[in-house]
């Protein structure tokens, strides 16, 4: 797997920061590049813009439902922001229009609240406010994963063992039962966003251990290879380990 398949920008620092695997993180005290529409991808010597973890002192707006421009959402949704490119900068604007202010930017894989929508000719706008840096403004809607967190855990995964450990920021657990490895979950460590990737049964590996394999879509968008191989030989048990590959990132993790 190449490096650019990470979207960790989840930063991974770049899918799993998956900052997430990319980097979920931003430059404190430099500022975006120039934007080409919503987000920007450039070096950090191009910037010219503040972050959203830090922007310049402003008003704040009216509270959800004392008014403002759109409609308060009540009460506010946890939302994610996406995008095409793991590592893009995603404006921040005073108003719901790219031709208003950009106060600042997040990254992909940022957790914000959504406190206001509002219809444009391009699309749906939401006012939101980041959980880290409390930072506040207006995002289109094209840059925001609504559905914020991966779905329940099944009953299989549920009544299954687990095999824990760290990919980069990420932490993941992979649930297996009498039938072999059937899940893993992936969980940003700095957002607390989190993924799911199921696991099919491949044959074994070079060395024959049980190798499982699947596809695993972080919130910041595309499909990502995963594989799992279980170095007991089919026979995990407590302290037991896996060896994982996520997106061309590698890792272990132990069985409880």
């Amino acid at each position: 797997m190449v490096n650019s398949n990470r979207w960790m920008a989840w930063g991974l620092c770049g899918v799993l920061s998956l900052g997430a695997i990319g980097c979920w993180g931003r430059n404190q005290t430099e500022e975006p590049p120039p934007e080409v529409g919503e987000t920007t991808l450039s070096a950090p010597d191009e910037a010219t813009s503040t972050p959203a973890s830090n922007p310049s002192p402003a008003p704040l707006p009216p509270e959800p439902g004392v008014g403002g421009t759109g409609t308060a959402i009540n009460p506010p949704q946890t939302a994610q922001l996406i995008a095409s490119q793991p590592g893009a900068q995603i404006n921040l604007r005073s108003e719901p229009t790219t031709d208003s202010e950009a106060k600042g930017y997040g990254v992909v894989g940022d957790s914000v609240q959504l406190l206001r929508s509002a219809q444009a000719s391009d699309g749906t706008w939401y006012f939101v406010k980041f959980d880290q840096s409390q930072a506040e403004g207006w995002i289109r809607g094209d840059f925001i994963n609504t559905a914020g967190i991966a779905t329940p855990l099944s009953q299989r995964a549920n009544q299954s063992n687990t095999c824990e450990g760290l990919l980069e920021s990420v932490t993941f657990t992979a649930f297996y039962d009498d039938n072999g490895f059937h899940l893993v979950r992936f969980t940003n460590l700095e957002t607390k966003n989190s993924f799911d990737g199921t696991l099919s049964r491949q044959g074994s590996s070079n060395q024959g251990q049980p190798l499982y394999q699947g596809t695993a879509s972080p919130p910041n968008g595309g499909s990502y290879p995963v594989e799992i191989i279980d170095l007991s030989g089919g026979e995990p048990t407590q302290g037991s380990q896996i060896a994982i590959d996520y997106a061309g990132i590698t890792g272990s993790g132990t069985c409880k």
